[in-house]
């Protein structure tokens, strides 16, 4: 059942429920649909801060942020309040994360994913079903013969491999999953219901308090309550339920909270001359959409203690280009055949820094919440990995006889400070085995609490370079199971 709050006030201004969820895009539709089908005794509540359409600019200006030295280019349009959330404009793009992405990286100061990459895949099927994705087969190896003429004949061996990005129609999980919400009889979805209040008494949060901007609070008791509100607000929340307290404890109270902010972008740093009709873009295959990717092998990423940096191909030309310079000598060492210049474009796998961070400010919006200063600051060895990674692929490319790379865009601080997001909000509620490491358990229970979850890519220790609405999607289907008391029974 749908209500929308503006259009009809709750009789007595109250819900009870076992589960209470604050935020409806993939993440909390994933786990209010999988939670009411496996429990169906359990009454669940999802409440959505928006409507089914785009948001007023009233609405709107409840995101509204401070930024610090670096700018976001991305503030404006990297999160929507409505039903469905990001994935309104979301481009489908998605990929588990690889192995080493669950790895700790020995150079970084800061421990890795606290679950294995085999965890997160036992709810991948359910993730592709949610994302509408027809295709499992991520391993390009096992599909590298039938596209084989597109791609580079690399060493077995060598530091450059390949992964493959698969694609969401895109799913718009607002239109797509309303009717199944509004037809799921234990499970009561609330619009223009933004938060407003978390009640905590001890170790437990005792109530939430909803309501649309112009209209009478309701209050929503239950025994477990999540935040899928997205990284910036659900971090936002918990930063406000923390208030004035210092931050010398454990989840609400623990200093790891808004910090290690991370986005993905990446530098345009030149061009590759390499052989023609090269396909390491989106395109069809077997009536598939499918995008190979260049990227370090396992064994690189872990012997050189790289980032798992990708890198996609365009086909460009233009007067003073390596195809001039090069492409048609012969003599230097170039095998036999035609060639194309291609721009590339790097997604960097940020690493996590703690200076980067977002914190309150004393502002209040409209619904008396303080605001948030976002203090993005990359990591330099981000650029200096996606770097190393172009340079490793040229030398490759030189010492086989397949091609050149050529920098366009140097390795510069100026640079770097236009990087600009791809609004994959991560790490500021990081998950973690211990509470002097993250925010949040292995369940994603924020530590310290005895029944307050977060389910959002913020609870990511490590980020890799996959658009993270998948693995979302899996960890909210091992969330629901874990509530639902199923996932002992299946271990």
């Amino acid at each position: 059942m749908i209500i929308d709050l503006e259009q009809q006030a709750l009789e007595h201004n109250a819900l009870r429920a076992d589960v209470c969820i604050a935020g409806a895009g993939p993440a909390g539709i994933v786990l209010a649909l999988e939670l009411a089908r496996a429990r169906p005794d359990w009454h669940i509540v999802l409440c959505e801060a928006g409507g089914t359409g785009n948001a007023t600019e009233a609405e709107r200006d409840i995101y509204r942020m401070a930024l610090g030295e670096k700018s976001y280019s991305v503030a404006d349009i990297c999160r929507r309040r409505r039903l469905g959330g990001t994935t309104a404009h979301w481009g489908g793009w998605s990929k588990p994360l690889d192995a080493t992405d669950y790895e700790d990286n020995p150079a970084w100061d800061v421990p890795a994913w606290p679950i294995t990459q085999a965890e997160v895949q036992r709810y991948m099927d359910s993730a592709l079903a949610w994302t509408e994705i027809t295709s499992t087969e991520f391993d390009l190896s096992r599909v590298r013969d039938t596209i084989a003429q597109h791609l580079l004949p690399l060493r077995v061996d060598g530091p450059i491999t390949e992964h493959a990005f698969r694609f969401s129609p895109p799913t718009r999980f607002g239109t797509r999953y309303y009717n199944d919400i509004n037809q799921q009889d234990n499970l009561t979805c609330l619009l223009h219901a933004n938060l407003t209040r978390l009640d905590r008494a001890g170790e437990r949060i005792t109530q939430a308090e909803v309501k649309p901007l112009d209209g009478a609070a309701a209050l929503i008791t239950a025994e477990h309550f999540v935040l899928a509100m997205g990284g910036l607000e659900t971090t936002r929340h918990l930063l406000n339920l923390r208030g004035e307290a210092a931050a010398d404890g454990e989840g609400i109270f623990s200093d790891h909270l808004g910090r290690y902010f991370a986005d993905h972008y990446g530098p345009r740093a030149g061009n590759l001359l390499a052989p023609e009709g090269l396909k390491y873009h989106r395109f069809s295959n077997d009536g598939q959409p499918i995008m190979p990717v260049l990227t370090f092998s396992a064994d690189h990423i872990r012997k050189e203690r790289q980032h798992n940096t990708c890198m996609t191909l365009n086909a460009s030309s233009g007067e003073g280009s390596v195809l001039h310079q090069y492409g048609s000598q012969s003599g230097l060492n170039f095998k036999p055949g035609n060639y194309w210049q291609y721009q590339v474009q790097m997604i960097v796998e940020p690493r996590p820094n703690p200076l980067s961070r977002i914190h309150l400010t004393n502002e209040r919006c409209a619904l008396g919440l303080r605001r948030l200063k976002l203090d993005w600051q990359p990591h330099r060895d981000d650029f200096d990995s996606a770097y190393t990674f172009y340079q490793t692929l040229g030398g490759e490319l030189s010492r086989t006889g397949l091609g050149r790379f050529q920098i366009t865009r140097q390795n510069t601080a100026e640079h770097q400070a236009r990087a600009s997001g791809a609004c994959h909000h991560l790490g500021t509620t990081r998950m973690a085995a211990r509470p002097e490491d993250g925010v949040v358990d292995t369940d994603l229970k924020v530590f310290g609490s005895q029944n307050l979850y977060v389910a959002s890519s913020s609870v990511f220790p490590r980020y890799g370079y996959s658009n993270p609405t998948l693995t979302i999607a899996a960890l909210s289907v091992r969330l629901a199971q874990h509530l639902a008391g199923q996932k002992e029974a299946q271990a």
